[in-house]
């Protein structure tokens, strides 16, 4: 499976990388094994993936959220959106989706 990372999602892991400069690391271990059987499906292909941060030390429940939008038929990894746990407790639909959609405008300007 490829892993497409969106301009949109660079910039929110960059903001994260200031304060914890290893989290680009911790997302890649956990997305290059990912077993979507494994995840919580939150419907129409998004996934919502824990991750344990090696620079908070405090495992899955104090690290990151990150949802992924899993398209099958190119067998494509989008991650959406990412947060620090500690920072931000959930992530409305509202919000879900307006990372979709910042997610469709780049894919189709790609195209």
């Amino acid at each position: 499976m490829k892993i497409y990372f969106t301009g949109h999602f660079a910039q929110q892991l960059k903001k994260l990388l200031k304060k914890y400069p290893h989290a680009d690391e911790d997302l890649l271990h956990i997305l290059e094994k990912l077993d979507p059987g494994k995840e919580i499906s939150i419907g129409k292909s998004i996934y919502k993936i824990r991750i344990a941060s090696r620079d908070l030390q405090k495992g899955k429940s104090a690290g990151f959220r990150t949802y992924v939008y899993l398209y099958r038929r190119k067998d494509l990894l989008v991650p959406l959106c990412i947060y620090a746990k500690t920072e931000q407790v959930s992530i409305s639909e509202n919000e879900l989706q307006y990372h979709v959609n910042k997610m469709n405008e780049e894919l189709l300007m790609g195209t």
